[in-house]
């Protein structure tokens, strides 16, 4: 098979987890970046970091850095032209790097190079020990991204502002939908999320590399508090954690010419973005996500290719809900032998801010090339499962070019859907049907 010159590979992928730092020795977001590049840089075969003219930084929870992707250039001594500060969302690197593959393919770019960290757990430990952190800051603020409110008014007025509380509530019309009892549907998310923290412990990254069992996840103990039924603490997303990842991008004639060995070689073989109902309050149904649902239909149709041609997932897990949706979406049963996690997913692998799915997209990429010839699929997941994106990948290159989906035209359908839309901030009458509900806890339970 001749390969398209202009073909988008990943070269290069590196990661970088510090657990439980203590002060004063704090490694921040831009120390962890710095880490994961040069450690993608070396699994490239040391390719030349100053030939990336493209560099684009996840947005970064745990510090402000004013212009985020000047002080990495700045860190690591490249000029990258090119340079993207991403918005807020769990979907975004598998987006920005779906953008960044057309841009390769169109001969836009020579080399990219896409970052995140964050040091969450580093700024709890500085100030339980009595400091702050001073990690460095640019005086020049990054350009504006524009991002719209992710919650209604109304919904803002009943408090239903928090994924902590959101996820838990579709949670609740998943196990109506599914016709389980409460004790059988706790049951259910344990047995779903227990082989999760079996990946997460043989994964050296992982920030809880321990395997546990589905009753151990399930049980409310002093150890793990009921946060909002039905979730205990151990099937929700961990945020505060240390950790960084990277993704090196060329193109088959770069990678050729700068000596990148073939066996580092991993193609992207198509993407899709979607956007669902912007607001939770307005979407037609709970216990399934339509915009998911079109990009699961975009990657089987864009690489003609179905479930059953997909070896291993890395499904975003922010909490188990998040899980069943893709699950739903692409056709997967519970207790399927694939992985559906080849991190251990952010509950145990960790959660680090908006960057979990550049971790997924490196760990991906090592599974890969351990198993030449699988597809690979990687989901993202933005706020309430509003935004949505979706990757495959392969250390076989694909019959056509690297493509996306039309995201207007999808986007479109899924705004024209019949919406049953709730005005939220409205008495309700005198007969109402619950779609969804959940019980925030207290610390104290």
């Amino acid at each position: 098979m001749t390969l398209d010159p202009r073909a988008p590979v990943i070269i290069g992928a590196g990661q970088a987890t510090r657990r439980f730092q203590t002060w004063p020795e704090l490694a921040g977001p831009m120390d962890l970046m710095v880490e994961a590049v040069e450690a993608a840089a070396d699994d490239a075969g040391a390719y030349p970091l100053a030939r990336v003219d493209a560099l684009t930084v996840v947005n970064v929870f745990s510090w402000n850095f004013g212009d985020a992707p000047g002080l990495l250039a700045g860190r690591l001594g490249i000029d990258a032209p090119q340079r993207r500060y991403l918005d807020v969302g769990g979907n975004t690197p598998q987006e920005e790097l779906n953008r960044l593959c057309k841009a390769l393919q169109a001969g836009e770019i020579r080399a990219a190079l896409l970052t995140g960290g964050e040091a969450g757990a580093a700024k709890k430990a500085a100030k339980k020990a009595g400091h702050r952190v001073e990690w460095e800051t640019s005086a020049t603020p990054p350009e504006p991204r524009p991002q719209r409110d992710p919650v209604h008014p109304g919904e803002m007025r009943h408090m239903a502002i928090l994924p902590i509380r959101t996820y838990p509530m579709f949670e609740t019309a998943l196990r109506a939908s599914a016709g389980r009892t409460p004790a059988e549907h706790d049951d259910f998310i344990g047995r779903l999320m227990a082989p999760f923290t079996a990946v997460a412990a043989s994964n050296p990254y992982a920030w809880f590399p321990a395997e546990r069992s589905a009753a151990d996840l399930m049980t409310v103990t002093d150890t793990n508090r009921m946060v909002c039924a039905p979730y205990p603490k151990s099937v929700n997303a961990i945020l505060d954690v240390d950790q960084g990842a990277a993704l090196l991008l060329t193109t088959v004639e770069e990678a050729r010419a700068q000596g990148v060995p073939a066996d580092r070689w991993v193609f992207p073989w198509v993407g899709s973005d979607c956007t669902d109902i912007w607001y939770v309050s307005e979407r037609v149904a709970y216990d399934h996500s339509p915009a998911i649902r079109r990009n699961a239909a975009n990657v089987f149709g864009l690489a003609a290719v179905d479930v059953d041609a997909i070896a291993a997932f890395d499904l975003y897990s922010c909490f188990p809900s998040a899980v069943q949706f893709a699950m739903e979406a692409l056709g997967l049963e519970a207790g399927d032998t694939r992985p559906f996690t080849v991190t251990g997913g952010l509950p145990y692998f960790g959660g680090p801010g908006n960057d979990y799915v550049t971790h997924s997209i490196a760990s991906m990429v090592q599974h890969l090339r351990g198993r030449p010839g699988d597809l690979g699929l990687v989901t993202g997941v933005g706020w309430f499962v509003t935004k949505n994106s979706m990757g495959l990948y392969s250390t076989a290159p694909p019959a056509k070019p690297f493509r996306v989906n039309d995201r207007v035209a999808d986007e479109a359908a899924v705004a024209a859907l019949d919406l049953a839309r709730i005005e939220a901030d409205q008495a309700p009458g005198d007969v109402a049907a619950i779609e969804a509900y959940c019980v925030p806890y207290d610390r104290d339970g």
